[in-house]
């Protein structure tokens, strides 16, 4: 039962935790929803890439390769069955990508952002606008909160006045009221999460406009803006890797031969 007492915060901050904790637990699973990481702190990429070919997560390793004779050791990032560490799946020939070049595709990528800034926020728009409410949309999202509000006293209305006695009609209308305003409830969620998205997206390109505009040495590989700007990331055939931005701009690239990055339409 909803507005029987006081709001500690506001419905507003509400609904933004709501989504940004949906959004974390899908962030831990692959683009369909199928599988699920594990949770770690191995490594800047944990917990952010999944395979391109099966869906499953990619996990940090420590290989092994020679060079003129001699033994050397570097980290990669791999599909956990191409590794040998998922017993239920087999059929997976993803290749690793050492995580020296999963590190300088990321910057490349930013860089060509930086340096096509117009574009980039093009495509951002894009994806923002197919994230928020028609007008449509929007008038039945504020019709349903009034309705919602109006059920809502009449639940408390009637509770007000419950019956000492088992009253059929009493409990009849009750169940009747909470019905509908579940019903109600479940259609405003639906379009209050869809402007909550459009809400974030907003947000994430504004943020990154602000990061790209006040960073001027892109070198080397930083940490913290990956981890302020990347949603997740897939590891496909021959090293290719997409990176889909929280402002839902996305970018694939080769992490192994140094390449232009390939635009792709939010």
């Amino acid at each position: 039962m909803k507005n029987t007492h006081p709001a500690i915060i506001s419905e507003e901050t509400f609904e933004a935790v709501q989504q940004e904790m949906k959004r974390r637990s899908l962030m831990m699973r692959d683009p369909d929803r199928k599988y699920r990481q594990n949770y770690s702190s191995t490594g800047i990429f944990s917990n952010q890439f999944f395979c391109g070919e099966c869906g499953r997560p990619v996990v940090r390793r420590r290989m092994t390769s020679s060079r003129k004779g001699e033994k050397y050791y570097f980290t990669a990032w791999q599909c956990r069955v191409t590794a040998g560490s998922d017993p239920d799946f087999k059929d997976c020939k993803t290749s690793y990508v050492q995580e020296t070049d999963l590190e300088k595709a990321f910057m490349n990528v930013v860089r060509e952002m930086k340096e096509n800034l117009e574009e980039t926020v093009e495509e951002a728009k894009c994806a923002i606008e197919k994230a928020s409410l028609s007008p449509p949309e929007q008038e039945r999202l504020e019709e349903l909160n009034i309705q919602i509000e109006a059920v809502s006293d009449r639940i408390s209305n009637l509770a007000a006045k419950e019956s000492a006695t088992s009253d059929a009609i009493y409990d009849a209308t009750l169940r009747h009221l909470i019905y509908e305003q579940e019903i109600l409830q479940q259609e405003r969620d639906s379009l209050e999460e869809n402007r909550q998205e459009q809400v974030y997206l907003e947000k994430q390109l504004q943020s990154l406009l602000d990061i790209l505009q006040e960073t001027e040495e892109l070198d080397d590989f930083d940490a913290k803006l990956f981890k302020s700007t990347i949603e997740r990331g897939i590891i496909c055939k021959e090293r290719m890797v997409e990176f889909h931005f929280k402002c839902g701009v996305k970018r694939t690239i080769c992490a192994k031969v140094r390449k232009t990055p390939k635009k792709e339409k939010a």
